[in-house]
């Protein structure tokens, strides 16, 4: 566990890295908050909000991870907590894993050369610009993905894996969409509980907007570029079952004609003694006749039936739409 703190005109910043469960112990005790509340307040699945007790505020802020797996898709894989603890003599900051965005901040309070002009609101600020900051390089990194899955949408040979990759794409988007919504949603509760001024939350407010459009338009694009996938997917499907069917028609016709010819020929290839028309001179070409005139027979039939026509698929198509 590492802890900083800085001192302001009217309160002071203290910042915890991992505390132990004593330490949060002896902080509810301070700040007479139940002993619950700081245990829990890093849950993992804890999203961003706000809650009071008393004269503290406790709210709950979602940075990016450090250091995200490639197939992280969940808030819980690609976000991380950092829980502020805001009264009114000091501002606590508590959070698991060692974060550059906290580095950020206490590098900006350093630049701005005196604290005592500093507010708890303008504290608050830095916070959420930080917060801000963090998406724009995953979501720009997720759109170059996105770009990347559209190019090979349209190659004839997508690897097995195709339709999964745009399902974690679908899924880092959505928890994009949820985390920085509610982080806005916070931002609104929180100027209006802590009194704060919009203008020391409006860089970050549209960063936040940004970023949130951002997010929407991936999402909606993957889920486009799915559904596309998907129909492509089906179209070859049928354009396969077609040929097959078509197959199948050819050989079913053909099987029409020779059946009954297979018979005759059955017939007449018996090993009996007596075959009428066996010892005929004509026998041979009456067969043929009789065969031919069967012939004939079933293709003026199957023409009336209309089975040896080629599907119209343009009027089908039409008669489908309908």
């Amino acid at each position: 566990m590492s802890s900083t703190e800085v001192a302001f005109g009217t309160f002071k910043w203290v910042d915890y890295l991992n505390p132990s469960k004593e330490v949060l112990r002896q902080l509810a005790d301070e700040m007479s908050l139940p002993h619950k509340v700081l245990y829990n307040c890093l849950d993992s699945d804890y999203l961003p909000h706000i809650e009071t007790y008393g004269n503290t505020h406790f709210l709950l802020l979602r940075l990016m991870e450090p250091n995200t797996r490639l197939n992280a898709d969940s808030v819980q894989e690609l976000t991380t907590k950092v829980a502020l603890f805001v009264s009114a003599e000091k501002i606590i900051s508590i959070h698991r894993l060692p974060l550059n965005e906290i580095g950020q901040v206490e590098t900006r309070i350093k630049e701005a050369g005196t604290t005592e002009s500093l507010t708890k609101q303008k504290m608050i600020a830095l916070f959420y610009e930080q917060a801000a900051l963090g998406f724009d390089k995953p979501l720009t990194d997720l759109e170059a993905k996105l770009d990347s899955f559209e190019q090979r949408l349209f190659n004839k040979r997508k690897s097995k894996n195709f339709l999964k990759e745009g399902f974690y794409l679908k899924r880092k988007a959505s928890s994009f969409k949820k985390v920085l919504k509610l982080t806005l949603d916070l931002m609104g509760k929180l100027i209006t509980k802590l009194e704060c001024s919009q203008a020391h939350f409006q860089e970050a407010k549209d960063r936040l907007e940004r970023s949130l459009f951002y997010a929407e338009d991936v999402y909606d694009n993957i889920q486009s570029l799915l559904n596309l996938h998907m129909a492509m997917e089906a179209q070859k499907t049928n354009e396969a079952s077609f040929k097959t069917n078509e197959i199948m028609r050819v050989l079913t016709v053909l099987s029409i004609f020779f059946l009954p010819l297979n018979f005759l020929a059955g017939v007449f290839g018996m090993n009996f003694e007596y075959i009428p028309f066996v010892d005929h001179k004509m026998g041979f070409w009456l067969t043929i006749l009789v065969m031919l005139l069967i012939s004939t027979a079933l293709l003026v039939y199957l023409l009336k039936q209309g089975w040896m026509d080629r599907p119209n698929l343009v009027s089908s198509e039409k008669e489908e739409s309908k």
